[in-house]
């Protein structure tokens, strides 16, 4: 249409100065019309040929910070998904940048114009979201982007994700539990951060409870912070005989009750760690769920798989059981 060859249509879409303005501008005005889109991937890769640079990368992938709070991108988990997603990456020859979106003079025009001047075209995207709802006036960047958010699923929009099933972490605590001896579980976490995995970990407690004696189900511990009376009054009217909780603090105030640990009463941590290395626990794989997610974003990438899906594709990854000083052997 433009009457000229592929290679000079190529490089007039490159803005290439060797190309006239004038056939530039009508190659860039028939590109628009007929709704014409480069695939980033085999720009990236085509850029690389030309230039016969082998240490250059097929592209630069974004880990966008989306929390209010500065505190959020600094959890533990959410580094162990930055490390991790950051050494995929690299190995599968993208680089990754940190963005975050409410940092000072940070805006969503802004962050536009920093995703066009890098080539970003794939982001991984962390919340937390209320009520599972990313706000509407980010929609400009998945419009523009193929999207995987980490560590829960969005329903509005419903963009890919990877997350942690929280309830087969739940069951497999429970069933572990069970075959240590313990008949008389209690399970202790925050409300909101349970209604972030869409109570999957209150869930997974509820239907494990059915395998157990009417007598020894007893109802959850909604942990607040500085609700130690609050726990204290669960706690002796329930008598639970291990607690599985979120919050290490629960172990000061079983302490606090005069409860031994484990002889009087087990704790189990749902998110362990290395920092937890004297409790049992659920340990999930944060490393893999940061792999998981560059490995989905690519695979978008390269199937040229832009804004929201029409059918959501979700990632679940499992968690193991570790066992400590907290739980009788």
């Amino acid at each position: 249409m433009a009457e000229v060859s592929s290679a000079t249509i190529s490089l007039a879409l490159r803005n290439d100065p060797r190309i006239s303005e004038i056939v530039r501008v009508k190659v860039g005005r028939l590109a628009k019309e007929l709704g014409y889109q480069p695939n980033p991937i085999i720009s990236q890769l085509l850029s690389r040929i030309r230039s016969s640079r082998t240490t250059s990368r097929q592209g630069t992938l974004g880990m966008l910070y989306t929390a209010q709070h500065s505190e959020d991108p600094s959890a533990p988990a959410v580094r162990s998904w930055a490390k991790a997603a950051r050494a995929r990456a690299d190995e599968l020859g993208f680089w990754l940048d940190e963005l975050h979106l409410h940092e000072k003079d940070m805006s969503v025009p802004r962050l536009l114009k920093l995703l066009h001047a890098r080539n970003i075209r794939g982001l991984l995207v962390t919340g937390p979201f209320l009520n599972n709802c990313i706000a509407p006036e980010l929609g400009a960047l998945w419009e523009r982007s193929a999207t995987v958010v980490l560590g829960e699923r969005p329903s509005s929009p419903a963009l890919s994700c990877v997350m942690n099933n929280q309830f087969l972490t739940v069951m497999e605590a429970m069933r572990t539990l069970t075959s240590l001896g313990y008949h008389r579980p209690g399970l202790c976490v925050h409300p909101d951060v349970d209604e972030v995995v869409e109570h999957w970990f209150l869930g997974g407690y509820l239907a494990a409870q059915r395998r157990l004696s009417s007598k020894d189900r007893i109802p959850d511990f909604p942990y607040q912070l500085g609700a130690r009376l609050k726990f204290k009054k669960w706690f002796e009217h329930h008598r639970p005989d291990v607690i599985l909780t979120l919050h290490s603090e629960i172990r000061e105030w079983t302490e606090a009750l005069g409860q031994r640990v484990p002889q009087d009463v087990g704790l189990v941590h749902l998110d362990w760690t290395q920092r937890l290395e004297n409790w049992s626990g659920m340990r999930q794989d944060h490393e893999h769920l940061g792999i998981a997610g560059v490995e989905m974003l690519v695979n978008l990438l390269y199937n040229n798989q832009m804004g929201v899906p029409s059918f959501q594709q979700c990632s679940l990854l499992g968690s193991h059981w570790v066992a400590g000083k907290t739980t009788i052997s």
